[in-house]
């Protein structure tokens, strides 16, 4: 087996397997679709960077909203105004940091504890100043409400993992439930309430999340099987066109793709003006052979012979078996001489294979014998006028005593 037929069958044992692990993944009944081992790595590549560039613009929006709500405090809360500015913006040059580390790619695995410290921030600065507001300033009770918001933003319209929402969550639930139960200013009639919203909030945020993550997670899965299945046909698609336009004995090209192959490069040589050379090249004595060691000798003969002369042949070339013992060659580009120059090659390489050839007479060895022809193809000439020209000299290479090139005369353009 050839390598590449290894690595080939390796490959397509190993996407079988995860088509397997696929299916079982996406039939899985749980809150968050598993993601197989084997597909983690590439399904959080192919997050990160739109995540990422998500995040960056989320951020940099509620950072300005945040700084905003300085305004709201000069007359809710005047008395924590200054700390507020201090703190807001003290926070913002984070912000601005963490998005530029994150764009220039050099927070690296700083990301996640860097992504979740800038989520919770805001929330641990707003519970900071609500315990700071003074115990008769009834009015500051707006701006506890800011925290859900807040845990509302960071949860729900920022791209965060599983893991990291949960992190924000559990901090903002407990600065908001520290600030709510040791605030003076809030009325013990309320605090049941607002406790109650926010833990509400931060459930629904990790319930969107798993919701989200899970169904980025059956796109990629869907889209990772549809790329392997799609892959697997294409591949099949071209196995049976080499299939169709291959002979099954010698495993060079057959007639049916000579035909094709033939008829697009005369069209082709018409048009650009270039010349077109044709090899036609057969056994001697190839019936004495098959009579003398049977069919089976014959097959492994023709095998041989098609082998050693096809290597022969230049890049670009078509070698093709034209049917029974006969071959033929299609050489693009090729005058007269440089078609010959080929044949003699292949003429000298079977000889050299050394193959006994019994039936020729005692001592003989299997030898090939090759009608070379080539002409300047004209659009209205008839593509059939080469074949029969080099058809025409292999007649003369076997009357001429065989195991030889003739190429007696380049073909006229009628």
């Amino acid at each position: 087996m050839q390598p590449e037929d290894t690595a080939t069958r390796r490959k397509s044992d190993f996407d079988q397997i995860t088509l397997a692990v696929i299916d079982c993944a996406l039939q899985a009944k749980s809150w968050l679709t598993p993601m197989p081992a084997v597909l983690a790595t590439s399904y959080a590549a192919g997050q990160r960077a739109e995540r990422r560039l998500h995040n960056r613009r989320v951020i940099l929006i509620m950072t300005i909203i945040f700084d905003l709500f300085l305004f709201a405090q000069v007359k809710s809360a005047p008395e924590v105004l200054r700390a507020s500015a201090i703190l807001r913006l003290g926070f913002t040059p984070v912000v601005l940091a963490f998005i530029l580390l994150d764009a220039t790619g050099r927070l690296r695995r700083l990301y996640a504890p860097f992504l979740v410290t800038t989520a919770v921030l805001p929330t641990v600065i707003s519970a900071i100043l609500t315990l700071m507001t003074s115990h008769h300033n009834i009015t500051a009770i707006s701006d506890i409400h800011a925290i859900p918001l807040i845990l509302l933003a960071t949860g729900v319209v920022a791209r965060l993992t599983p893991a990291e929402v949960f992190s924000n969550v559990a901090v903002s639930v407990a600065c908001f439930c520290a600030s709510v139960l040791l605030a003076p200013f809030i009325p013990s009639a309320q605090i049941e309430s607002l406790l109650l919203t926010d833990i509400a909030i931060g459930a629904a945020a990790i319930v969107f999340n798993l919701q989200l993550e899970s169904r980025d997670r059956r796109v990629f899965l869907l889209h990772t099987s549809d790329t392997i299945n799609r892959a697997a046909l294409a591949a099949r698609n071209r196995f049976l066109l080499a299939e169709t336009q291959t002979d099954g004995l010698t495993g060079v090209a057959n007639r049916r793709c000579f035909d094709e192959t033939f008829a697009a490069v005369w069209r082709e040589c018409a048009i650009t003006g270039n010349q077109l050379g044709l090899i036609i090249l057969d056994i001697d004595h190839f019936k004495k052979f098959n009579d003398r060691y049977g069919h089976q000798g014959g097959d492994d003969c023709l095998r041989r012979v098609a082998t050693t002369a096809s290597q022969e042949v230049r890049q670009g070339d078509l070698f093709a078996r034209y049917g029974g013992e006969e071959f033929v060659v299609i050489l693009p580009g090729a005058a007269l001489h440089a078609a010959a120059a080929v044949a003699e090659r292949m003429r000298a390489a079977v000889a050299a294979l050394f193959l006994p050839h019994e039936g020729a007479g005692v001592g003989a060895l299997v030898t090939i014998s090759l009608g070379v022809a080539a002409m300047s193809p004209r659009p209205c000439e008839d593509p059939r006028q080469l074949i029969e020209a080099a058809d025409a000299n292999l007649f003369g290479a076997k009357r001429a005593g065989r195991d030889r090139v003739c190429a007696a005369m380049e073909v006229a353009s009628q």
